[in-house]
């Protein structure tokens, strides 16, 4: 039986609705999701990691909805923790809305990364049909009948090169995916520090209006709790931290910031973000399987997801 535990947080009760589904204990395979019910349509935002965890999800939707809804999925970004449950929620029909890089990973289907976690439970995680899925371009409305959600692509790279967020502008929500991380150690390994610091001045200039913050991981933050200032403050010190040697001490580097951030879940991921930032300011490239194998060596091996989410 899975430790993952979800929490249903309404931010509107009435039409529409706007759901937050907050799970927890942050871990590599457990993201939150959300949706928003309008009179015509469902909008979910993100699936789960599993197949099981993504038919709880469609499940606790289809209570606040009418099962004969149109689903649209939108997918902020193209992990597995959050997409790769896509196949899974479109069972019954629906389509997908992806930022333009990410169609394609979307398309291929789930993420298992069996060199990187040991896990037994994924069950069937078919790949979604490829015609419906779409790219996001430019930002784009979604019409529910009587509420339009916004969906935003973030024009850069920032945690991935694929970002995306939502707004629902009736409750100011604004979901975004893991452009925002709380309580856990955000991982830049796929992206740029660079521009992710600009994709955090880009949430302050474009949704100035946010009353609640829905982060990819973590526990829901309105503005005044500066949720983008502790993340901007992180990723600062990521590039003043590599920026002025040529072969950095990564290992103690990563010692510091789990004594700087020792709450933060997930520290072992603390090495890739410097190598990130180190690669972003030095000209090099760095493949994301150097980081991650400094990131397994940070945790000892391979990532039991089994152990660790109790599943």
């Amino acid at each position: 039986m899975s430790a993952i535990r979800r929490n249903i947080v309404p931010l509107r009760y009435s039409d529409p609705s706007v759901v937050a589904y907050v799970r927890s204990p942050t871990d590599w395979l457990v993201s939150n999701c959300g949706w928003i019910r309008g009179r015509d349509g469902v909008l979910l935002v993100d699936t789960c990691g599993t197949e099981q965890d993504t038919l709880d999800l469609v499940a606790d939707v289809r209570k606040y909805s009418v099962v004969e809804m149109p689903l649209t999925l939108v997918l902020t970004h193209a992990h597995g923790s959050h997409h790769n449950g896509t196949g899974v929620a479109l069972r019954n029909g629906g389509r997908v809305l992806a930022a333009a890089s990410a169609v394609a990973e979307v398309r291929a289907g789930a993420q298992r990364d069996e060199e990187t976690f040991s896990c037994t439970r994924w069950g069937k995680l078919e790949p979604p049909r490829p015609e419906v899925v779409h790219a996001v371009i430019e930002p784009v409305e979604v019409d529910l009948g009587d509420v339009v959600v916004e969906v935003v692509p973030f024009p850069g790279v920032a945690h991935t090169d694929g970002d995306l967020v939502l707004f629902e502008p009736r409750t100011g929500t604004l979901f975004t995916g893991d452009l925002l991380s709380v309580g856990s150690t955000p991982l830049a390994t796929h992206g740029s520090v660079p521009g992710w610091l600009t994709a955090l001045d880009w949430l302050d200039k474009v949704f100035p209006d946010v009353r609640t913050f829905v982060p990819g991981h973590g526990e829901l933050r309105h503005p005044g709790s500066f949720p983008v200032a502790v993340l901007r403050t992180y990723l600062h010190w990521l590039l003043d931290a590599t920026a002025p040697t040529d072969t950095p001490d990564f290992a103690g580097l990563a010692a510091i910031a789990r004594r700087r951030w020792p709450t933060w879940t997930l520290p072992e991921r603390h090495v890739g973000n410097l190598m990130r930032a180190h690669a972003d300011q030095h000209g090099h490239p760095l493949p994301p399987e150097a980081a991650m194998r400094a990131i397994l060596e940070a945790a000892g091996g391979k990532i039991d997801l089994d152990a660790r989410l109790g599943l």
